[in-house]
């Protein structure tokens, strides 16, 4: 084969920490850590877009801010 033959796949390079995908447990690759995948890591992003992942807020009371 030669080198500038665009077809051939390169093996992926596993992140050599052994943390596994956090979506599906499977090796992480390097290209996508912390993700698996592309596919991973576009679910993981999809979450946070539908705001599955939320950081809890407390509310406050405006009142409660001007006491001494």
């Amino acid at each position: 084969m030669n080198d500038n033959d665009k077809t051939a796949k390169a093996a992926p390079e596993i992140v050599p920490s052994g943390a596994p995908c956090p979506m599906c447990g499977k090796p992480a690759e390097l290209k996508y850590r912390p993700f698996c995948s592309k596919r991973c890591a576009d679910l993981d992003l999809s979450r946070w877009l539908n705001g599955v992942y939320a950081i809890p807020a407390r509310e406050t009371d405006p009142d409660d801010d001007e006491e001494t």
